[in-house]
């Protein structure tokens, strides 16, 4: 699939882990998009959905393994070369569930989430495009 594909279905996954290993991460079917690897994995869904340009919306979060931890979240829009104007809030709810409050994306178009992470001590970086329409 062409990454012009993904991006019309809404959600580009960057680089997805095996199906077994994923479906310890698994979110209930309306679930936004998975990403990760064989070593770390992050599943997240908008909260409300669809996510609407200058609404804001949060993002319900698994990580796997549960005892990584979600350091950031955060989105730009690469072909504008600025951010969100807002600070995301983190709030931990236990078994590698997070939930990530004050997202606001003011325009429509291409957008990067970026989700800093440590795992075992070591910081880890996934990032997915999204395409506001």
């Amino acid at each position: 699939m062409t990454s012009a594909a993904r991006w019309r279905a809404g959600v580009a996954s960057l680089a997805l882990a095996p199906a077994s290993v994923l479906a310890a991460c698994a979110l209930p079917p309306q679930a936004g998009a998975r990403l990760g690897d064989a070593e770390l994995q992050l599943a997240w869904r908008a909260q409300p959905s669809p996510i609407v340009a200058q609404r804001p919306f949060a993002l319900r979060l698994r990580l796997c393994p549960a005892h990584a931890r979600l350091l950031r979240v955060d989105a730009t829009m690469p072909a504008h070369g600025h951010g969100m104007n807002y600070r995301v809030a983190l709030l931990p709810q236990g078994g590698g569930d997070w939930l990530a409050e004050g997202l606001l994306w003011h325009m429509s178009g291409r957008w990067e989430l970026r989700f800093e992470i440590e795992l075992d001590g070591r910081p880890r970086e996934l990032r997915q495009e999204v395409l506001l329409p």
